[in-house]
């Protein structure tokens, strides 16, 4: 009703209906929390809701986030609506790699880029919403990477905490033996837990990590390249990221960042958590030797 600096209004029924998870033409489709993708029946759910008029608004909007978790069947199901879209109906695909999607589907949307929110506006959402010390907030937000998300999930719980100890992991993962790895990795991915609720948290918690040491890896070579803490993320530890700096050369960082890279990639395709994290400890190890996994 009205919006503030492109946001909404958070007063208007609309905006309330939204913040509170009820209103009848936001439809938000994601994973079920029992099982690894969006199935068939959800894909359903949503041309049932087609069938009728918006119930309240011009417009009714569906969003399926990550889009690329749909299985086949939901994904060619989903493709019928795409091909004879009914009217006031817009669908969003929220996607991080579009090359797991359907050629088909991709062919009938249109890209949209979202671009990393500035640093600051990340900062000032921390201290007014999440009422954070402007100091811990502007570190927070330059780990985020200019997503709200990922700063929300960084600011709660133990997060920001564990930070310090992944890294002082990850710098003894050279001097590590293979088994000790192993131990580690079992560790990380807590072995033996096996809940569904359990998998979806510990997936976040590893998928927290993996940027962290990515994170740590990319600081660690730009002050090697540049000599200074100016564009570092984690500025707060700078004695700890000269001290590491020693531990690896230039090639040894970027072997270290695609191991990280392949890493984060293989979690979003939900392989074996406690697999993925055996081949990183260990790929990483091998990385500052001169080799990949």
């Amino acid at each position: 009703m009205d919006p503030i600096d492109g946001d909404g209004c958070k007063r208007c029924s609309s905006c309330k209906k939204i913040i509170d998870g009820n209103h009848p033409d936001l439809i938000i489709i994601e994973p079920d929390k029992d099982k690894k993708g969006i199935g068939i029946n959800q894909i359903r759910e949503i041309n049932r809701h087609l069938a009728f008029s918006p119930a309240l608004e011009r417009y009714r909007v569906i969003i399926v986030d990550p889009a690329e978790k749909m299985t086949d069947e939901a994904a060619n199901a989903f493709l019928k609506a795409l091909e004879e879209p009914p009217p006031h109906n817009i669908f969003i695909l929220n996607v991080r790699d579009p090359g797991e999607l359907l050629p088909t589907i991709i062919s009938r949307c249109q890209k949209v880029a979202f671009k990393p929110l500035p640093t600051e506006a990340v900062v000032n959402w921390l201290i007014k919403e999440e009422n954070m010390a402007r100091e811990k907030a502007q570190i927070v937000a330059k780990l985020s990477e200019g997503s709200l998300g990922r700063a929300k999930k960084l600011s709660r719980g133990n997060v920001f905490t564990h930070r310090v100890n992944w890294i002082t992991m990850l710098n003894s993962v050279i001097n590590k033996s293979s088994d000790r790895l192993i131990d580690m990795a079992r560790e990380l991915s807590g072995f033996r837990k096996n809940s569904a609720s359990n998998k979806e948290d510990k997936d976040d918690t590893i998928a927290l990590m993996l940027g962290i040491w990515g994170s740590w890896y990319r600081d660690i070579l730009l002050f090697k390249l540049e000599g200074k803490m100016g564009h570092t993320l984690n500025s707060d530890l700078s004695n700890h990221l000269k001290n590491a700096s020693a531990l690896y050369t230039v090639d040894a960082l970027m072997r270290s960042l695609a191991v990280i890279a392949r890493a984060e990639h293989d979690l979003m395709e939900n392989r074996n958590s406690l697999f993925l994290l055996e081949r990183s400890l260990l790929g990483l190890k091998r990385a500052v030797k001169g080799s990949y996994v």
